[in-house]
């Protein structure tokens, strides 16, 4: 079996050089201490699938489409983690990650 790991690595320079308050935002938005890049993906992908779904729905129900823009939302917020993780090197296997 070779999947890849990519947690982030407390240990590395690239973590502890990172400002708090960014810190902060990757342990707040995946809830653990060692989120990795592939549930940044897994979330990423449910959110838009479920988004465009719900906002197809809105065409029924109000209620659906505001449901829809939410989890579009989030959607986008996790593709901006996953961003930011990339831009700031602090995945545990960096190797993997283009362009950092």
């Amino acid at each position: 079996m070779n999947q890849e790991k990519l947690i982030i690595d407390k240990k590395s320079d690239n973590w502890k050089a990172l400002p708090l308050l960014l810190k902060c935002w990757f342990v707040f938005n995946f809830l653990q201490t060692r989120p990795s890049r592939k549930s940044v993906s897994r979330v990423e992908t449910i959110g838009h699938i479920s988004g465009f779904i719900f906002c197809c729905l809105g065409l029924i129900s109000e209620a659906a489409l505001v449901g829809g823009l939410l989890m579009l939302a989030t959607a986008y917020l996790y593709h901006w983690l996953k961003w930011q993780g990339d831009k700031y090197g602090i995945w545990y296997d960096n190797d993997s990650v283009k362009g950092s």
